[in-house]
């Protein structure tokens, strides 16, 4: 089986790996297309977190090829997207229905770099709980944007963000985008995407997305914004949504910076501002995900910005980690 592995040096490199076989309450499934996250790009660099020989990749879909004992409800040629974090279902927090903080999600969850090997492979193995049918209205192309899209629906949700108030979103890059559309999807009016990327905010007019450049942010916030969702995932883009949001504003830190944030106390302390972290997202928030995209609510065509396979890779890395890069998603297809 063809695999792309994190390498000694930290690049990736295609290489052949065993057939890896389900045992009980798994199944093996055949990968469709596996998206390139902008966590992966980050996390690659850093061996702690991605060890040398670790299989990235988690936003996929795919086919079932392969069960075994104790999945009854599932069949061989299924078409699935995969919730990639190993909820266990089975801790005080699970049953209690907060799932995406089960301590066991990460450390056994596929191309989160220390758990499992990811779907940057031709197949992989995942859990029972892990499934999730794909209705024939989502091709597996959008199947493969589940996962980014369950982040932002779950980013959105939390807000608890009236219909009336203004909002911003800083970063326009996937998870950016997808947060602003599931907004405009749900009725949120006001609504402003900041970016320095001038490609990605040509992307996000042809959307409907209304955005601006880093340095009109200032001119923009005087909307003094009720909830600004961070997706740009450096320590520069919290301050600045520190900065940006009004009195008793709520910052969605949907972002994922791996330096410290370094934040003034000051402003958060006067505007009574509330911090609130999202990463992973429940059981419900996937569902409704694979929904938005059933009715056609995301434009998937626009978001997919190129298809290769897996020996490009590396230079697909290369590619995203670009300043100014146009690309917004690209898959990789293991058909290729």
């Amino acid at each position: 089986m063809r695999a792309v592995e994190i390498a000694e040096d930290r690049s990736l490199v295609l290489v052949e790996r065993p057939q890896p076989q389900p045992g009980a309450g798994q199944a093996l499934v055949e990968v469709a297309f596996c998206g390139i996250c902008g966590s992966d790009l980050h996390f690659r660099e850093v061996p702690a977190l991605f060890p040398a020989g670790s299989v990235p990749g988690h936003e996929l879909s795919g086919r079932i090829v392969a069960l075994g004992d104790g999945l009854p409800s599932w069949r061989i040629g299924e078409r699935v997207a995969v919730l990639p974090f190993a909820q266990c279902g089975e801790c005080e927090l699970c049953l209690a229905g907060q799932e995406q903080v089960c301590p066991h999600a990460v450390a056994n969850g596929v191309g989160l770099g220390t758990g499992r090997p990811g779907g940057f492979a031709e197949q992989l193995i995942v859990d029972g709980r892990m499934l999730f049918t794909l209705p024939d209205s989502v091709d597996d192309r959008a199947g493969a944007l589940v996962e980014p899209l369950a982040v932002a629906v779950r980013a959105v949700e939390q807000s608890r963000l009236e219909h009336s108030a203004p909002a911003m979103v800083i970063g326009a890059g996937a998870i950016g985008m997808l947060t602003a559309l599931v907004l405009a999807d749900a009725g949120y009016e006001q609504v402003v995407v900041v970016s320095r990327n001038p490609a990605r905010r040509a992307l996000a007019a042809t959307l409907g997305l209304a955005a601006v450049p880093l340095e009109d942010a200032h001119a923009v916030a005087r909307i003094a914004p009720a909830c600004v969702f961070e997706c740009a995932g450096t320590p520069a883009a919290v301050r600045l949504a520190v900065e940006l949001a009004g009195p008793l504003a709520r910052i969605m830190l949907v972002g994922l910076p791996l330096d410290p944030l370094d934040l003034e106390a000051a402003p958060i302390l006067f505007k009574e501002l509330e911090l609130r972290g999202i990463m992973i997202y429940t059981h419900t928030n996937f569902t409704t995900a694979i929904q938005l995209l059933a009715r056609g609510a995301i434009p998937v065509e626009k978001l997919v910005t190129a298809t290769v396979p897996l020996a490009e890779a590396e230079a697909s890395f290369q590619a995203l980690s670009a300043p100014g890069n146009a690309h917004l998603k690209i898959l990789l297809d293991p058909a290729l």
